[in-house]
């Protein structure tokens, strides 16, 4: 159960971060969630170890309708897309100037999510909420 919760709030916190230059304005929560995370290192190592444990917690241990095995495979995909992006934030914080742009699945996750954010940052909480809603549904 516990993971459950930490994986909804996980999902909407990512979702905040990446609606924060849509609806930054209108909401100031979503400015103040973004700029911790951009100042604040300790938030973000958190934020990555907290989501691969819920990554792996989704796919070994699902919700109790569903397979034994990635049972919730939607909303661990996510959370791993998410953590994906929070490691490319903060090593593109640290590489500023470098112009070393490697093709691997950090680097395209990261970029991809950047010229997406309003649209991946929309079907987070849509995953988020339909996680919420319907938590023996299984989305595999």
């Amino acid at each position: 159960m516990q993971l459950y919760v930490l994986s909804i709030a996980y999902l909407l916190f990512g979702a905040g971060l990446l609606l924060a230059d849509s609806y930054g304005l209108s909401f100031a929560l979503l400015l103040s969630m973004r700029y911790a995370f951009r100042t604040k290192r300790g938030l973000r190592i958190v934020l990555i170890i907290l989501g691969l444990l819920i990554a792996l917690g989704l796919c070994f241990f699902p919700m109790d309708p569903g397979p034994v095995f990635l049972g919730d495979f939607i909303p661990m995909l996510n959370i791993f897309s998410l953590m994906l992006y929070y490691i490319f934030r903060s090593m593109r914080g640290l590489e500023e100037g470098n112009a070393n742009d490697e093709d691997s699945v950090l680097d395209a996750t990261g970029r991809y999510m950047e010229r997406n954010k309003r649209n991946v940052g929309v079907l987070t909480v849509v995953v988020a909420s339909v996680h919420f809603l319907a938590p023996q549904l299984v989305l595999l």
